[in-house]
């Protein structure tokens, strides 16, 4: 096998660890500093972290896993298994199949897309109709 059929996550795991440290801290909401501040680090260390520079991650991947709302392995492998109870209607379950085909960083730019529809929606929903210029 060539270096350049290796995967990436091979290449560089300490990359794919950052990607999945930074989806997990904004899916949760929390800027660098407030995880910094959650875990007792330094916001460096979790922007050193999210660049693929992992120093000294290992230490802090309970803590970091639990503020983030994973198990640590969640963190290493990229992999969650949770049995949910949950009925989708199929257009639901087609989109559900979709997304979880998709990478991680895509996932979050889906996920940043759908939210801007709702507020758009949202928003029309505040302000009256107004006449369409032509």
């Amino acid at each position: 096998m060539t270096r350049n059929a290796i995967p990436p996550a091979q290449l560089s795991p300490g990359l794919e660890l950052g990607r999945r440290i930074r989806l997990l801290r904004e899916m949760a909401g929390l800027s660098q500093q407030q995880l910094a501040e959650k875990v007792g680090i330094s916001r460096s260390a979790v922007a050193f972290w999210e660049t693929g520079r992992s120093g000294h991650v290992g230490k802090h991947l309970g803590s970091l896993a639990q503020v983030l709302g994973v198990e640590p392995e969640v963190l290493l492998t990229g992999m969650a298994y949770k049995a949910i109870q949950e009925t989708l209607t199929p257009d639901e379950n087609t989109m559900l199949t979709l997304y979880r085909q998709l990478d991680p960083l895509i996932k979050l730019q889906a996920q940043k897309w759908i939210e801007r529809r709702v507020r758009h929606k949202a928003d029309e929903a505040k302000t009256p109709d107004q006449p369409k210029s032509a």
